[in-house]
């Protein structure tokens, strides 16, 4: 303290030799990180190019958010705090770490400028005890979850039990050889140190004299200052390594909409279809594995986990983040990966909306699904017979083409003809077109459209876009497929295409512009809510009934649509609209998606059933969906449970049309 203005003395009671201890062993840490972070990024760059470098800004965004902000992870109360205060308390004293040494060994000695002074040096001492307390409090939050709790989807590990133990002694013993100095000093400021100074108080009631503290001081500080130089080296060894893997995994995250696989160029003569080996993964997705926490939070959310299949995305990660380092031996497919994990993945995007790291969990197992499909033929239960009859009939259960118009019978639906414009290409899709239950959502739409004045048509030649092929795997047939379908809908005139579907929605949104085919895509439920909103529409006849609203993952997760067909059922009178407790871009799967309408799956417990379970749980009388996938599923599994006469299942667009009169 000079002038009675505090200071920070960075090496009080610290002799030269252990100074120069301090500086020689900070060399060998930084050397043995900067080693060990180089050994990682090598295995990375070992994988395939993959261009992840565009749109800065919002990269940076994106790690402000969820790296930095932890907003992500704070999506869960307990263990978001734990893993906030932890991960704060860590960065803040990081950063006084780093600001010290700028202090002392730039800013002073090149340009004589003391930065750790005054005011600031107070603030300082302040942020540094609150944030470090934070962090031991975090510490023991985790030890709680995870060795005495213990949910299921973490590991409690004597490996994280040790690291946790390294890293309370390191912060207590900062505390502690802060409270010694303190202790001797007896700055009139010491109180800005609220936790070293409590100490201080503490050791002078223990009757410590002067020289002991100064002796216990020295000790611990010789004892922190190992511990932290071994925790710098350590962090490319150990769980750590997440410090610099998951931020990174941030920055690198996929922009592009969820809902856009990528195709396989040249499909003719590509040499790899999907992947079958470490090599065929591009550096991303092994930086993917990489960055995962194991925190269990995509098992959690996984709805073919919670039915009991054979599927764990979590295991999945897990299970080649060792075989990227060499710790489970290959090959991937049979004895690293089985089949039956793969095909029992719903790609309801759950896993990924959930994982703190921004894995791209469901991309890894579609690529690893396309070489089962397309190298090995080894498609699951049904799934090949819905896959020939879309190539040979144009839809999945193999009907006549010439009845894919038979649900407009008596409607005087216009079929579009070449050289006529319509505003909207209604794109009915073959589950309104064929099932007969679904049929009623496309008549009930013509209703809605006649009635707001919209104009409209469809097409003739429309046939299945092949989505269901794609995420079964099969590329070749999806893009046999678009070959056909995207030169005969540039034959009409029409601003925009409507769909009820969001599987039709979101290929035909996201993935026909790979081929060539940009339109204006609209879902129902939007075009729905907007006619509303201009009064186009009017609804006066009462609904009355209760109704739980079930998100479909392709509209909500994949599209982020949520509100517009709350919006919509908010709109019918005398419906009152009530929630499940996992909704909008964390509402459960139906249990369709990822081919699973077309094959079956083994399952402890189907997912529709517990879907039916949670909407009876509400009081609801009727579910409400935007998905005719969703209604099909929800349905049956209503029938399942025996729930036939207390709920209802109806496409949002159905209730609109009823009340319209």
């Amino acid at each position: 303290m000079a002038a009675g203005l505090p200071v920070r003395d960075t090496f009080w009671n610290v002799p030269l030799w252990a100074q120069a201890a301090l500086y020689a062993g900070a060399a060998v840490a930084l050397a043995v990180f900067a080693w060990g972070l180089w050994r990682r990024v090598r295995v990375w760059r070992a994988g395939g190019p993959e261009a992840r470098l565009d749109r800065v800004g919002a990269r940076l965004r994106l790690l402000a958010v969820h790296a930095l902000g932890q907003a992500r992870t704070l999506a869960q109360a307990y263990p978001g705090v734990m893993h906030a205060t932890v991960f704060w308390g860590f960065l803040a004293l990081f950063t006084g770490t780093v600001l010290a040494t700028i202090d002392y060994d730039v800013t002073l000695p090149l340009f004589d400028l003391k930065l750790l002074r005054g005011p600031f040096y107070l603030a300082y001492e302040l942020v540094l005890d609150l944030f470090g307390l934070g962090l031991v409090v975090g510490l023991g939050l985790a030890v709680w979850r995870r060795f005495v709790v213990r949910p299921v989807r973490l590991d409690p590990t004597p490996a994280f039990a040790w690291l946790l133990l390294f890293l309370f002694v390191l912060n207590v013993t900062g505390f502690v050889l802060e409270g010694a100095r303190l202790a001797v000093v007896r700055p009139p400021w010491g109180a800005w140190a609220p936790v070293g100074w409590g100490l201080a108080q503490a050791l002078r009631a223990t009757g410590l004299g002067d020289d002991a503290l100064r002796a216990l001081h020295l000790g611990l500080w010789l004892g922190h200052a190992a511990l932290a130089l071994a925790f710098v080296a350590l962090v490319p060894f150990t769980y750590l390594h997440h410090l610099i893997t998951t931020p990174l995994n941030i920055f690198f995250a996929r922009l592009e909409p969820r809902g856009a696989m990528r195709p396989i160029p040249n499909l003719e003569e590509a040499e790899a279809l999907g992947v079958s080996r470490l090599e065929e993964f591009s550096w991303k997705r092994r930086l993917d594995f990489d960055a995962c926490v194991e925190c269990g939070r995509c098992q959690a959310a996984c709805p073919a986990w919670l039915a009991g299949t054979a599927l764990s995305p979590k295991a999945i990660v897990v299970k080649l983040k060792r075989h990227l380092h060499g710790a489970l031996p290959g090959p991937i497919h049979g004895e690293l990966i089985k089949p039956e994990e793969l095909w029992a993945c719903t790609t309801c995007m759950a896993c990924v909306e959930e994982c703190p790291a921004f894995i791209d969990i469901v991309d890894t197992i579609l690529d690893l699904r396309r070489y089962l499909a397309l190298s090995e033929g080894a498609l699951p239960s049904t799934a090949p017979q819905s896959l020939q009859n879309i190539q040979r009939a144009g839809n999945p259960w193999g009907l006549p083409p010439g009845d894919r118009l038979a649900w407009a019978q008596g409607l005087d639906v216009p079929v579009l003809e070449e050289g006529q414009e319509v505003e909207y290409l209604y794109w009915v899709g073959c589950s309104a077109a064929y099932d007969r239950r679904n049929q009623a959502i496309a008549r009930a739409m013509v209703k809605i459209l006649r009635a707001a004045g919209v104009s409209f048509g469809v097409m003739r030649e429309e046939r299945c876009h092949g989505e269901v092929a794609r995420r079964l795997g099969d590329e070749y047939l999806y893009q046999t497929v678009q070959q056909e379908t995207i030169p005969a809908l540039a034959r009409y005139r029409f601003r925009k295409i409507l769909t009820h579907c969001p599987h039709c929605f979101n290929t035909l949104r996201h993935e026909f512009p790979q081929f060539g085919g940009a339109w204006e895509v609209v879902h129902h439920t939007v075009l729905i809510r907007d006619l509303l909103a201009a009064g186009r529409l009017r609804l006066t006849r009462p609904v009355e009934a209760t109704l739980a609203f079930h998100d479909s993952c392709y509209l909500g997760r994949y599209n982020g649509i949520t509100e517009a067909p709350r919006e919509v059922a908010r709109a019918v009178p005398g419906l009152r609209v009530v929630e499940m407790a996992r909704n909008r871009l964390r509402g459960l799967c139906c249990g369709g998606g990822g081919g699973h309408m077309w094959m079956e799956v083994p399952a402890r417990k189907r997912v529709n059933l517990i879907r039916v379970e949670e909407a009876l749980g509400t009081g609801a009388t009727v579910v409400g969906t935007a998905c005719p996938f969703c209604l099909a599923m929800v349905d049956l599994g209503r029938k399942v449970v025996g729930a036939e006469e207390r709920l209802q299942v109806r496409d949002v667009s159905e209730l609109v049309a009823e009340s319209l009169g």
